[in-house]
This record gives C-alpha cells, sequence and structure tokens, in this order.
C-alpha cells in the first residue's frame, strides 16, 4: 500500500491558538513532516489553550500540558523545535532549516515576520520554491485594517458575521466558537496545495496572503446580495428559514433535551402530521396546511410543534421522523457524541495513542477529517514536548554536532 499523500514534505509551524495549528494538523495527519517553532522561554498561544481546556472542562486547577485535550488535538503527529528568532544566531538556524522545508505556515499579525528580518522576500531566497502562508486578520496586502489584531470573535464581528447571528427579532449579537478559524485554515490548506503543485511544475515557490476574515465572505452571499440588490440588511433569524417551516430546534422529553426538525415540502409536513398521530393536536389547524400558512405564523407553528415533541425523547423521535422522511436530529452534547455509534465510526482512527495521562487517541481526539481508501491518514502520537525534538532536528537533519547544540542552548538560542 502507498504511504500516506503528503509524505515528504517538511511543513514549518507557527501557528497558534487554532488557525494556524490547525493547518499545520491537516499536513501532519496526511503524512507530512510538521514542526511546531517554537520560543524556548515562553508558552504560544496553542499552549496556553491547551492549559485552560482542562479546567473549562472540570479537571484539574492546575493541569499540566500532558492533561489539556485542545493542546493534545491540535499538537500530535508534530515535531516540535524550540528557536529565539530574536537573536542573530537564531535567525540563521532557521534559515537552515527553511533551506531544508517546503511550506512554512503562520497566523501573526502581518509585521510579525518581516519585523524579524524573516519575511518571504528574506526566505525565498534562502529557499526559492518555499511556499509561505500567512493567515492574518485581514491579511499583509496594504489597506486601513491592515494591522489590526483580532481573535475569531472579534474577526467575525468586524466582517460582519456577528449581525446575522442571534435569535429570531432580537437585537442582541450571539458568541460563536471563533469559527472563522477553522473557515481560514480549510482554505488555506487547499491554497499551499495548489501552490505545491505549481512549484512542482515551475521550481517557483509563492506567498499566500491569506485574510481570515476573507474567508469567511462565501458564507454572507445571500445577506450580501440581498442588500445590494434589494436594499435590505438582513437580521438575526436564529433557527429559523425564511422558506421553510416548521424550521428549528424544538424541546424533546428531559432535562435539557432538543431535537432538530425541519420540512421542506408539503409531503414531508403530511409525513409528520401522520406520524403524530392523536398527539399532532393544533398542528392540524388550517392554517399551517400549507407553507405560506405556517410561514405567517411561525411562532405560533413553533408554540404546537414543541406541544408535541416535549413529551417523546429526542433519539427516539430522531428515528421515528428520519423513518418517514422528515429530517431531524436530537441535539447532542459531548457525551451523547462521544457515545454515539455513528459518530465514532467516522471519527476513528485506527491508531490508539497513548498520552502520559492515559488517554487515548480515538477516545478524545478529532478524527482524520480526510477519509482516502487508497492513502488514509492517520494519528501516529500525541504532542510532543516544547522543544523534544531538538537534538534529532538541528543535530540529524542539519547535522550540527552535540557542541554546537550545547552552545545553542546555553546562550538560549534553543
Amino acid at each position: 500500500m502507498p504511504g500516506p499523500p503528503l509524505e515528504g514534505l517538511r511543513v514549518l509551524d507557527h501557528g497558534h491558538v487554532w488557525a494556524g495549528p490547525l493547518v499545520g494538523l491537516m499536513f501532519a495527519e496526511m503524512g507530512a513532516d510538521v514542526i511546531t517553532v517554537e520560543a524556548p522561554a515562553r508558552l504560544s498561544g496553542i499552549d496556553m489553550g491547551g492549559l485552560s481546556a482542562a479546567a473549562v472542562l472540570g479537571g484539574t486547577d492546575n493541569p499540566t500540558v500532558d492533561d489539556p485535550l485542545s493542546y493534545h488535538g491540535l499538537g500530535r503527529d508534530k515535531r516540535s523545535v524550540t528557536i529565539d528568532l530574536g537573536q542573530e544566531a537564531g535567525k540563521t538556524l532557521y534559515k537552515r532549516l527553511v533551506a531544508e522545508s517546503d511550506v512554512i505556515v503562520e497566523n501573526f499579525a502581518p509585521a510579525v515576520m518581516p519585523r524579524l528580518g524573516l519575511g518571504y522576500d528574506v526566505l525565498s531566497e534562502v529557499n526559492p520554491g518555499l511556499v509561505m502562508a500567512a493567515l492574518s486578520a485581514s491579511g499583509a496586502t496594504e489597506g486601513p485594517w491592515r494591522d489590526l489584531v483580532t481573535y475569531g470573535p472579534s474577526l467575525g464581528a468586524l466582517y460582519g458575521l456577528k449581525s446575522v447571528q442571534g435569535y429570531l427579532d432580537n437585537p442582541h449579537p450571539r458568541e460563536d466558537r471563533a469559527d472563522l478559524d477553522p473557515t481560514a485554515a480549510g482554505h488555506a490548506f487547499f491554497a499551499i496545495l495548489a501552490a505545491l503543485e505549481h512549484r512542482d511544475r515551475s521550481g517557483e515557490g509563492q506567498f499566500l496572503d491569506i485574510a481570515q476574515g476573507e474567508c469567511a465572505v462565501q458564507r454572507l452571499a445571500e445577506p450580501l446580495l440581498d442588500y445590494f440588490l434589494n436594499g435590505r440588511v438582513a437580521s438575526t433569524q436564529g433557527n429559523a428559514s425564511p422558506r421553510l417551516a416548521p424550521h428549528g430546534i424544538y424541546r424533546a422529553a428531559g432535562d435539557d433535551s432538543w431535537i432538530s426538525i425541519v420540512v421542506r415540502d408539503e409531503s414531508e409536513w403530511a409525513a409528520l402530521l401522520e406520524l403524530a398521530g392523536d398527539g399532532a393536536g393544533a398542528l392540524r389547524q388550517d392554517g399551517f396546511a400549507d407553507v405560506a400558512g405556517r410561514l405567517a405564523a411561525r411562532e405560533e407553528l413553533d408554540t404546537a410543534v414543541e406541544a408535541w415533541t416535549s413529551g417523546i425523547d429526542a433519539m427516539e423521535l430522531t428515528e421515528s421522523l428520519q423513518a418517514v422522511g422528515v429530517p431531524a436530529f436530537a441535539v447532542m452534547g459531548p457525551a451523547e457524541l462521544a457515545a454515539d455509534e455513528n459518530y465514532r465510526a467516522i471519527q476513528m482512527s485506527g491508531a490508539v495513542v497513548a498520552t502520559p495521562g492515559g488517554f487515548g487517541a480515538s477516545e478524545i481526539y478529532q478524527g482524520v477529517v480526510w477519509k482516502l481508501e487508497k492513502t488514509p491518514g492517520r494519528i501516529n502520537a500525541p504532542s510532543a514536548v516544547t522543544g523534544q525534538d531538538n537534538e534529532a532536528v538541528f543535530g540529524g537533519l542539519l547535522g550540527l554536532s552535540e557542541t554546537e547544540l550545547r552552545e545553542l542552548a546555553e546562550a538560549r538560542v534553543i
């Protein structure tokens, strides 16, 4: 069987928090040699994110790097080296590593790498075939937002996403999970693959200026078109749809139990009523006979739907509705999701990786997203301890002697 699809590529990962590390993870799980480049004297953003995760999840008051789930979820399968890029000796060492690499991924503010003297103009002289992807908030191209520093929630507000996220007819925006990070990561991953394809044909590397905020604009296509063409300004709509009803999340039997239900046409509405039988109650009123009537009386309709669903187990009702062709599914929390048979089947990596804390990869890690039949990715190793691969990378790959490594460590370069 052939090896993983990206075997033979080497990626330098400067990622912090979510977007950058996720790009590196995508390459790592597809077989690339991903080396996380970290500072020797301070925690990176992903370390800090991980250290807070265990406490949020009800873990220890003082979690260690062996404990937090987000740290291991994004750092797995990568090697870790430390370099002080503020020192000239660190820059020299880094350039030697760049010369042996194919890709650099970073999600700093645009000025960070150039200010260090390590912008693409400098690094491409070291390695003309280098592909460098920079995922800043609004891009490195000149403009009034160029130097803005954001995290996912503030970036979503900057690009208008917050204005359409919230309950129906409620002016207050709702917080999200900073999902512009994974959105940008996915765009960056495929952009890098395209640049590598170009390099293989031409020998030329590329600088990829990826504005994370712009990666989200396609998600606002409908509100933007509605404004440009009709002059309407979109607002929050919650779980409602302007064209479909019922379309929402409804209470089910039990404590904090919910089910999502969508009815797309009159045949599905008829199927729902037949399934509800004697329990349909107010759902059978004449005003709900067609979608126009249901949309016009959406609030009354939702009340009637919930009067029916609130007495039935969410998963039981899910199976019944799906059996008659009505889209529905129970709203799952972390525990229910982890125990779900289908979710576990598609997430299984085929590998169990023990961490010092005793966790199994197939139990706590997000599985490999890309399911390739002939060249599947897989989880091979837990997250590296910061700097644990200094000797293997600087000594084995770059050929530094033990004396040179010791001198660099004593000077706090590594």
